[in-house]
């Protein structure tokens, strides 16, 4: 793995790609309750990313946002708004737990044998994140109420969305 300022920044780029792809999401919604769970996503992200920044800032990390990413979460949501929603939740559940749990794993790990445990708290905080998001997506592949499928999410938010 790379510095932990390139560990921040590819954080950072996620948190930038997610948010993008929720509220693609959210703006393709077919009802309301598609619409808070997407909301309450775009919120986690957000959340996240802002959270992000001081770490950054401290780490001499820019914290300045790629429009790459933007588009790339965008063109993520086009490709999978007219899924159902199962097959939505499917997917977000295979790409995260495929691509990102590993990698950010990666990162913590690498951290772990710097013998950082700052950076290593950081890494894994974003580790958690990502897993409670694939942990929503279980929990709605399995039918379990809005309520119980968002719990791994609420965790991670400071300001959640009241219906």
């Amino acid at each position: 793995m790379g510095s932990f300022e390139e560990t921040l920044r590819a954080f950072y780029n996620g948190e930038v790609l997610g948010e993008a792809a929720y509220s693609g999401l959210l703006a393709s919604a077919r009802d309301a309750d598609e619409r808070f769970k997407w909301s309450m996503l775009l919120l986690l992200e957000t959340e996240t990313k802002a959270w992000l920044r001081a770490p950054m800032v401290a780490h001499g990390v820019g914290i300045e946002e790629r429009m790459e990413d933007r588009h790339e979460g965008l063109a993520a949501a086009d490709r999978a708004k007219s899924l159902s929603w199962t097959q939505q939740m499917q997917l977000l559940h295979d790409g995260i737990s495929r691509q990102f749990v590993p990698l950010y794993q990666g990162f913590a790990d690498a951290a772990k044998s710097r013998g950082a445990p700052d950076e290593e708290a950081v890494c894994v905080y974003m580790v958690e994140h990502e897993k409670a998001q694939v942990e929503f997506a279980r929990r709605e592949l399995t039918g379990a109420s809005a309520d119980q499928s968002l719990e791994p999410i609420v965790k991670f938010l400071r300001y959640p969305l009241k219906r």
